[in-house]
């Protein structure tokens, strides 16, 4: 219920101060409330907020994502052309091997987080994911040992730029 009241007062405090805005109106709110934050793995490597903003590339990479960042007061939209590349062993515990994550769970800090929860950067783990599950019983080993150029391989041939 706070947050609906926030909403209303933000949208007061637009239409007042902000040109454009006189005749806004909300149309509707969500009917539940959604989570943006949840729990991540401790990773093989955790992804930090420099290699999003930083353009990080990675020898095991499994996608591409932009430079996409929203959330602790940090707003950076898609619009330079700028992305990083994600690290397969972001998605891979250290300690329990054929264990592999996706989506807003991978390892890193807030601000890594603020765009890897995004829902087209959770496709990109996803993705990632199924394929290199497949590709380590194709290859008859785990996850932890699974061949990456073998994974990147797979992802290429169904059209994914991982560079």
């Amino acid at each position: 219920m706070e947050g609906r009241a926030q909403t209303l007062h933000a949208i007061a405090a637009l239409k007042h101060a902000v040109p454009g805005f006189e005749k806004s109106k909300l149309r509707n709110f969500g009917m539940q409330v959604g989570v943006r934050d949840t729990r991540k793995i401790v990773g093989r490597y955790d992804l930090v907020g420099e290699d999003v903003r930083g353009e990080a590339r990675f020898d095991d990479s499994v996608g591409i994502f932009p430079e996409f960042v929203d959330g602790y007061n940090i707003l950076i939209l898609p619009t330079t052309g700028r992305y990083f590349q994600v690290p397969l062993r972001c998605m891979q515990s250290p300690d329990v091997d054929n264990l592999l994550v996706a989506g807003r769970c991978v390892a890193g800090d807030k601000v890594s987080h603020a765009a890897m929860r995004n829902m087209m950067a959770c496709t990109v783990t996803g993705q990632a994911a199924g394929t290199a599950a497949a590709v380590s019983i194709r290859e008859g080993t785990s996850t932890h040992h699974v061949p990456v150029d073998a994974v990147q391989r797979e992802l290429v041939q169904q059209g994914v730029r991982i560079s």
